[in-house]
């Protein structure tokens, strides 16, 4: 009786090497011949799944921001109240600097792309925009001081968590001061609440 192939786990494994590729290599690294290669199939097999290279990276973009999601859904599993979720949603986003290198690679090397390809640029905007909203609920949500602005703090909050990533992933700085660093702006905009709590200000969790 022939083997029963799981297409779907092979299609990932596939687009899994052309990720580590891309994180390392950067896009021009990535080829047919490359990815089989890095998967350990054929040529052929990478071209039965995918048409060319590009259908192969948008879905390598896809398979990303599906990464990115899982990651930051599974650290606030366990949140109490919305400063809590606010913060391990910050704090999932700078680890991606240490417990997600590839993605967050992979990532750097996609936005180039993102600029003159429009799919991979709607997935790119799309997963964005979640996040700032998701933020800018929870900052409305947590007690926010009066004169912030929650969609307009959420931007500035997802730069610097992005920004405290690439520090954390280039050794500029250890995650425990990345975390020191967002909870110093979480304190300034939501007074009299320890981010991570929600109870009046203790001193901030270290990781």
């Amino acid at each position: 009786m022939p083997k029963k192939v799981d297409h779907a786990a092979r299609r990932e494994e596939i687009v899994q090497a052309a990720l580590r590729l891309c994180a390392r290599d950067g896009l021009a690294g990535v080829t047919i011949g490359q990815v089989a290669q890095e998967a350990g199939v054929s040529k052929g097999l990478v071209q039965h799944y995918f048409a060319g290279k590009a259908d192969l990276l948008r879905a390598s973009a896809q398979i990303l921001r599906e990464e990115i999601e899982r990651h930051v859904r599974e650290a606030v599993r366990d949140a109490r109240g919305p400063a809590d979720t606010l913060r391990r949603v910050l704090f999932a986003i700078v680890e991606l600097g240490v417990t997600a290198v590839v993605p967050l690679l992979a990532g750097h090397a996609f936005l180039s792309m993102a600029v003159a390809d429009p799919e991979i640029r709607a997935l790119y905007r799309a997963g964005g925009d979640a996040v700032h909203r998701e933020i800018a609920a929870l900052l409305a949500a947590s007690g926010a001081a009066p004169d912030v602005d929650p969609g307009a703090e959420a931007h500035a909050l997802l730069g610097l968590a992005r920004g405290l990533a690439d520090g954390v992933l280039l050794g500029e700085l250890g995650v425990d001061d990345a975390a020191a660093i967002v909870d110093h702006h979480l304190r300034r905009i939501l007074p009299g609440v320890v981010a991570g709590s929600d109870t009046p200000s203790s001193p901030p969790v270290s990781e």
